[in-house]
């Protein structure tokens, strides 16, 4: 497992980057984290690195890269449609706090509203800052590929959020996501939108990848990507 790697943003904004995912932390009368990475190497020492402040973790989704080591923190929250899913999937569960869609999280100058985006999983969900004009989106806002093979993956609800988020559009300019480039353009919501239309649509030829063994295949179209079935 590869180890943590802090990088600043902006002033106590940090992206932490760990084999491949990316969670970020922000400093301010507390620190907040959004997700955890994968685990494995003591995030929580890495942070205290930084502050000793209390810390409060948001989860834009439960797959494992992304609550790794939940159990070393104490004040977590996830939004209730991604319980079961949590529970379900991760082999250590530990207790999740209710985080509402419409809830603001407040942090330094940061203001963050919770939107609900299910699709990539039941509880996803996005973290819109207006003043900023930036949108914090996990693993359903990026160029993918975006996993939708599995257990609680669902193209319908994934294409319904990203029309849910058109109405948001003039809200933000910029994405931070949690794997592959770190920022990207909001026109990025809809090439997502139009790339699950054509695979709910079937209009998209999949290619083999090996390391799925047959359970999934990857799907490129309209500048973004899935791997699905």
């Amino acid at each position: 497992m590869k180890k943590f790697n802090f990088n600043e943003i902006e002033s106590s904004f940090y992206s932490i980057e760990q084999d491949g995912v990316r969670s970020f932390m922000i400093i301010g009368d507390y620190i907040l984290l959004i997700d955890s990475g994968r685990g494995g190497n003591n995030l929580l020492s890495q942070v205290r690195n930084y502050s000793d402040k209390p810390i409060k973790i948001v989860y834009t989704h439960a797959d494992g890269d992304h609550t790794g080591d939940a159990h070393d923190f104490n004040d977590r929250y996830m939004h209730p449609s991604e319980f079961e899913y949590y529970y379900s999937k991760s082999s250590n569960p530990v207790p999740m706090n209710a985080l509402w869609e419409g809830e603001v999280v407040k942090i330094k100058d940061f203001r963050f509203e919770v939107i609900s985006i299910p699709g990539h999983t039941p509880g996803s969900i996005a973290l819109l800052d207006r003043k900023k004009r930036i949108l914090i989106g996990g693993d359903s806002l990026q160029p993918g590929p975006i996993y939708m093979f599995g257990p609680g993956r669902n193209f319908h609800a994934f294409k319904a959020s990203m029309i849910k988020l058109q109405k948001y559009l003039s809200e933000f300019d910029y994405i931070y996501a949690s794997h592959h480039q770190l920022k990207v353009t909001s026109s990025i919501i809809s090439l997502l939108l139009k790339g699950a239309e054509n695979m709910i649509a079937g209009k998209v030829e999949g290619e083999p990848e090996p390391r799925f063994e047959g359970k999934a295949k990857l799907y490129e179209t309209n500048g973004v990507s899935f791997f699905a079935k």
